[in-house]
């Protein structure tokens, strides 16, 4: 198993993604906010991931 240390950015961006949405519906069960609310703001952090991993910062061969 790599470290932390070792993780690629696009690695690191994979792992963000189901964090990101996690979050989200985490935060609206210990809040007043709906599940559709907290679901959709994890939402938006996931795609903010996948847009820099797929458009801003794709991931070349070396």
């Amino acid at each position: 198993m790599r470290s932390v240390g070792d993780l690629t950015r696009p690695d690191l961006q994979l792992l963000f993604i189901p964090f990101a949405l996690l979050s989200g519906v985490l935060a609206a069960v210990l809040s007043p906010l709906s599940i559709g609310v907290g679901a959709g703001a994890g939402s938006v952090l996931a795609s903010l991931a996948v847009v820099d991993g797929v458009a801003l910062n794709p991931p070349t061969e070396n």
